[in-house]
């Protein structure tokens, strides 16, 4: 990790326990610095600082309030194989613009604390996320 910029993202968590179990064993994370009141954890390549602060923790959460990553599309599908029917699912995996420059995958969970993740994929990311 050294040397390269990496994305920071700090959610309030209302079991410090419970949300380091989801992130490390459902999506795979890596946890790091670790205290009673946070716990550092590299999912997706960004740093998620879980927060415990059960009082700072909204249910629901907005669905315009989340998070998330964006994979290589062999990657997402990997996910996708090893979330269903372990997580459930807020929106279920889609692909939308199918055979389009912009065709794009998607999903969104819930960790255990209601902070929503969209992971998505995009067939031709430099069609999506060039500059125009």
């Amino acid at each position: 990790m050294s040397g390269r910029t990496v994305f920071h993202l700090s959610v309030p968590v209302r079991d410090l326990g419970e949300a380091v179990e989801f992130y490390t064993e459902r999506l795979g994370a890596r946890t790091g610095r670790r205290t009673d009141s946070f716990v550092d954890a590299l999912v997706f390549g960004a740093q998620v600082t879980l927060q415990n602060d059960p009082a700072a923790v909204s249910r629901p959460m907005p669905r315009t309030r989340h998070f998330g990553a964006t994979l290589p599309w062999d990657e997402w599908e990997s996910v996708v194989a090893r979330l269903t029917g372990v997580v459930p699912y807020v929106e279920a995996p889609t692909i939308s613009f199918e055979g389009e420059r912009t065709e794009q995958a998607k999903l969104m969970i819930a960790d255990p604390s209601g902070n929503l993740i969209e992971i998505k994929a995009y067939r031709h990311p430099g069609e999506v996320l060039a500059p125009r």
